[in-house]
């Protein structure tokens, strides 16, 4: 078991108004799985529809959203939303986590969730409870690799961490020494 500190800036507190209700939404819908195997299937599932949506023309999502509410295309300026939800999804997981209010990571479905979190508490519990026991960090790469929809969720990130590094990376990789 490891202990969950209760992250020092609230997801809740710093997002936009208009956001806060799909937040406590997200949150609201994890909270009704009875275990962990259930909220992570939740999770995974809302998220990678969501990165469905995100991935859609902003024209059409503002229609499907109406076109007086940002909630879920919140991101940019302009209003027409994020240009990737990937770079969003740590903190729509960091709202659902608050939303739990758990004390300890305690399961691998669970620390596995807790890893993608936009805060360094959520991570650092989950990662604490997988050096814990070797049996937690196996149980925790069994599940990665065994369950289908985290999977389809860790490639998305790892694309875009891919394209993140080459972006900033050719910059860097050019004055940097071998």
């Amino acid at each position: 078991m490891a202990t969950i500190v209760t992250p020092a800036r609230s997801v809740f507190e710093t997002s936009p108004e208009k956001l806060r209700p799909f937040l406590h939404s997200l949150a609201g819908r994890v909270s009704g799985g009875a275990n962990w195997m259930v909220r992570k299937k939740t999770i995974c599932d809302l998220l990678l529809g969501l990165d469905a949506f995100f991935a859609l023309p902003a024209e059409e999502r503002r229609a499907l959203m109406g076109a007086g509410d940002d909630a879920a295309s919140h991101g940019s300026q302009d209003g027409t939303g994020p240009e990737d939800f990937r770079n969003v999804l740590p903190l729509y997981v960091g709202a659902i986590l608050e939303g739990l209010k758990e004390e300890a990571v305690t399961q691998p479905e669970q620390a596995a969730i807790y890893m993608l979190s936009i805060h360094p508490e959520h991570q650092m519990a989950a990662e604490e409870w997988m050096l814990a026991d070797p049996r937690n960090g196996k149980a925790v790469r069994r599940m990665m690799r065994s369950d289908r929809r985290y999977r389809q969720l860790m490639e998305r990130m790892a694309d875009h961490w891919k394209k993140t590094r080459a972006g900033q990376g050719s910059s860097e990789t050019a004055s940097s020494p071998r």
